[in-house]
């Protein structure tokens, strides 16, 4: 038992000497000591080791005061790979990224609307296989891969249990994919994935308390509370779509009435403005806004009421330093931003309002990829 502990110390103090590495380099040894409270001859010999295995370089020499230079550390960003995959409606994003977070290799395909669960599987499948094949990227350098959906999902079992914008139900995705591509897979929410994004080089990096917001096809949220995704029992914490903001008003798909998602999601935007005009798409109702014509502007002025109501709620619940918007709504109209925001000034409780930031997520069609790969990292590389 006394050995397992020893081996199980150093192990994590290893994991933590490369953590150091990999967020404040260029950093020298006795930097790292300082940091951690180990001897400096400790570090060297974790250093050596990390540097054997590939994990570290050194890169340059500092002089500080007297005496000789020290060597500065960083980490080799091809020592590995991880894959991120976010599977939508009508898209399919695939990016491979190294070890300091860069995607090195990108593509996006369509997906039909209806398509059947073992297509979506087969296309992400080929086109993965594609994307390693044209970037050369070694496949034993390839620690994973982990999806961002839509959806309620078991992540410890990677069984997504309901996708209503996938039409899936129960499906063993971990599982499944994993037999096809040989690679470990991950499975979680795609907003709950986006958000580790956010956390590693976003709109969020330097926060400990954050909610991220998504507005598209339908509504959600994502929870960091100190540091960690706050998932709840069942990893449904922020399933805000389904709180019930008017019990007379819209049915739900999700059987309930006065669903908020009836009032914010792309399809009961649609559905409203179907009832004054022909429209084809979400775009059309976007266009229609700018061109200042009446029933898009109500529709959208209601929509950016609703938006700014949960967002005051959310702040009550969990009082964050930072709330991040994002989704296909607030990328496609940016001009709803300025709706959104005096509204909030109408409905954030005063206390409230001077301790938090309202941004806007910068990661663009990329956030939920990188998210991914970046959880396939913290969780299935083993360093021993």
């Amino acid at each position: 038992m006394e050995k397992q502990d020893q081996l199980l110390m150093k192990k994590q103090n290893k994991n933590l000497v490369l953590e150091i590495i990999r967020n404040q380099s260029p950093i020298s040894r006795m930097e790292i000591a300082k940091v951690i409270g180990m001897s400096p001859t400790s570090i060297t010999r974790i250093v050596n080791e990390l540097h054997i295995q590939g994990y570290v370089r050194e890169t340059e020499l500092v002089t500080s005061g007297v005496g000789r230079k020290a060597a500065l550390l960083d980490v080799c960003d091809d020592v590995l790979y991880t894959i991120g995959i976010e599977l939508d409606k009508l898209i399919i994003k695939i990016g491979i990224v190294n070890y300091v977070g860069e995607i090195v290799a990108w593509k996006s395909v369509e997906r039909e609307a209806f398509e059947d669960y073992n297509e979506t599987l087969d296309k992400v499948n080929l086109n993965l296989k594609v994307l390693i094949d044209i970037n050369r990227i070694p496949t034993e350098k390839i620690i994973g891969i982990a999806v961002g959906l839509p959806g309620l999902i078991d992540y410890k079992k990677g069984v997504v249990m309901v996708s209503d914008q996938l039409k899936w139900k129960n499906v063993n995705l971990a599982d499944d994919l994993k037999q096809l591509t040989q690679f470990d897979v991950i499975v979680d929410n795609e907003l709950k994935m986006k958000i580790v994004a956010e956390n590693f080089k976003g709109m969020t990096k330097d926060s400990r308390n954050a909610v991220l917001v998504g507005i598209g096809s339908g509504i959600g949220s994502a929870i960091i509370l100190n540091g960690e995704i706050y998932r709840g029992e069942t990893n449904n914490a922020g399933e805000i779509g389904h709180t019930v903001i008017d019990p007379t008003g819209n049915v739900c798909h999700c059987g309930k009435v006065g669903c908020l998602a009836t009032y914010i999601s792309e399809g009961a935007i649609l559905t409203d403005s179907r009832k004054v005009k022909e429209i084809g798409s979400i775009d059309d109702v976007f266009d229609s806004y700018r061109n200042g014509e009446s029933w898009a502007i109500n529709i959208l002025d209601r929509t950016s009421t609703y938006i700014a109501l949960a967002i005051s709620n959310i702040l009550c619940l969990y009082n964050p330093e930072v709330i991040i918007l994002s989704g296909n709504t607030i990328e496609k109209l940016p001009e709803i931003k300025e709706a959104i925001e005096q509204k909030c000034e109408l409905y954030i409780w005063e206390p409230i309002k001077e301790s938090v930031k309202i941004v806007y997520s910068q990661l663009s069609d990329r956030g939920v990829v990188l998210g991914a790969a970046i959880q396939a990292q913290n969780l299935l590389l083993n360093i021993e």
